[in-house]
């Protein structure tokens, strides 16, 4: 997923969109406060039907601007995959969230991003309100508010098994994860998204097109994930035949139900990691 500022609509849209998975328009970050009215003009002048999933990040719950983005976004709400918003921290503000986009959507497209500690205690809460697609992680605000390193993954680790055990839980997808700030190390921005991957991630989100090949790299099966979900699915065949609730592969594993549905997953793996 390949932030957009708003601002820059008009020269960069099309660009995202042929180079990533799906794209994120943003209208609180990356936005000064004084841009904000015209990046919401150039949001409706600029979106168009595109060949990717597009999300549009709002400004928080409750702010004058979260009520003006949301005006902006009813022109090009049927264009849009999902609304992501920042600094979720209860159940009640995403509630609140939810209850807003009730107008603009059929189903639920709320995303909901958590960045403080609070938020991320409060994350099973969170993803279980009816309109929540997923939740994820903002992990540049969440480093600040627990005191962890700006190069060091490890103080994040309960917070991102959190987010994805409540994502889970809740019976939502897999959540993506929170951008690499420092667009020049490519080494790092690999060694962290295979670690996101390890904890569950199916994705993350990226701020340069630069990163986007590396993340779509980590997060696309390899040829060897293939062939081994392959070889399950076509062994299961043989539990029905012989009534059995497992089978042996050649290298020796066996192959149960779980083993059969992680396989599944990886056949059926969606395009949109980067």
């Amino acid at each position: 997923w390949l932030y957009v500022p708003a601002p820059k609509l008009p020269e960069l849209l099309a660009k995202a969109a042929a180079s990533a998975d799906a794209v994120v328009i943003d209208l609180e970050d990356a936005v000064h406060p004084d841009q904000r009215p015209a990046a919401r003009r150039l949001l409706q002048e600029c979106l168009t039907e595109l060949d990717v999933p597009v999300d549009v990040r709002i400004n928080e719950v409750g702010s004058p601007d979260f009520y003006l983005d949301l005006e902006a976004l009813g022109p090009v709400a049927s264009l849009l995959s999902g609304v992501r918003i920042p600094k979720v921290e209860t159940p009640a503000e995403a509630q609140a969230a939810a209850s807003a986009l009730v107008g603009l959507f059929d189903g639920p497209r709320l995303v909901c991003q958590l960045e403080s500690a609070r938020g991320v205690s409060q994350a099973l809460g969170i993803a279980a309100v009816a309109g929540v697609q997923s939740v994820m992680l903002g992990e540049a605000d969440l480093r600040a508010d627990l005191g962890v390193p700006r190069d060091d993954d490890a103080g994040l680790a309960l917070a991102r098994q959190a987010v994805v055990l409540a994502s889970r839980a809740a019976g939502l997808e897999r959540p993506i994860g929170s951008v690499y700030a420092n667009i020049d190390d490519d080494e790092g921005l690999r060694r962290s998204s295979i670690l996101l991957r390890s904890f569950g991630f199916h994705g993350r989100s990226c701020i340069h097109p630069r990163q986007v090949p590396i993340v779509r790299d980590v997060f696309t099966p390899s040829a060897v994930d293939l062939a081994w979900a392959a070889d399950v699915v076509s062994a299961s065949l043989e539990l029905g035949e012989e009534s059995s609730a497992a089978v042996k592969l050649a290298d020796g594993s066996f192959v149960d139900p779980a083993i059969i549905r992680q396989a599944s997953e990886i056949l059926g793996h969606r395009q949109v990691q980067g």
